[in-house]
């Protein structure tokens, strides 16, 4: 789906729905299992600096899976308009009506050292008007499965990309997280929510 010229509308200043988003937050990670591999873009920077990024290069399928409720969509943009994405050539986008969609990403972290100060981050852009967008780090090997290890959801302009990170978290005996951009909405006016340029990084 091309975000850009298949939907297209006029941009209003309103905020779409909270509710909808805090439902969302409680549902949207069960039933995926923890890959054995780290997915496409992890890098290692200085000796104090550990960072996962990516940014939906190559085939975004190999590494994000979309959830979504409603008539919520989790898509992305490859090679299709040069505006879409951040950086790169591609990028994600989350639509939604009525309901709410989100794309996930693991990060094995076992490997990293000391992870007791990290915090992730990803680029957003809603389309059409101002949304609550949020971010969300999961451990799928909790006690009594999925954990929700924190959550943010910000109110974001419309029209270009801002950056969404959460708090601090302390990720030590973790061996792999998930990384979750969301969008909820129960407006009579769709949105598309761009997507680009996630990291978690660790600081010791």
């Amino acid at each position: 789906m091309n975000t850009a010229s298949t939907m297209r509308k006029n941009k209003w200043p309103r905020f779409s729905s909270w509710s909808v988003i805090a439902a969302a937050l409680a549902v949207a990670a069960v039933g995926v299992a923890a890959p054995a591999e780290a997915a496409q873009g992890s890098t290692i920077t200085p000796a104090s600096t550990v960072q996962f990024t990516n940014s939906f290069e190559g085939n975004p399928w190999n590494d994000w899976q979309p959830l979504s409720s409603g008539d919520g969509v989790g898509g992305a943009d490859v090679n299709q308009h040069p505006d879409a994405a951040r950086t790169g050539a591609n990028n994600g986008w989350l639509y939604v009506g009525n309901g709410w969609a989100a794309e996930k990403i693991a990060v094995p972290i076992s490997s990293w050292g000391n992870r007791s100060n990290c915090s992730a981050s990803i680029w957003a852009e809603p389309l059409f008007y101002g949304a609550g967008v949020g971010l969300e780090v999961w451990n799928p090997n909790g006690p009594n499965g999925w954990v929700k290890l924190t959550g943010t959801a910000p109110g974001l302009n419309a029209g270009f990309y801002q950056k969404i990170t959460t708090g601090p978290l302390n990720l030590n005996g973790i061996s792999t997280v998930y990384i979750q951009p969301i969008y909820g909405n129960n407006r009579i006016d769709p949105q598309f929510v761009r997507l680009d340029d996630v990291s978690l990084t660790c600081v010791s």
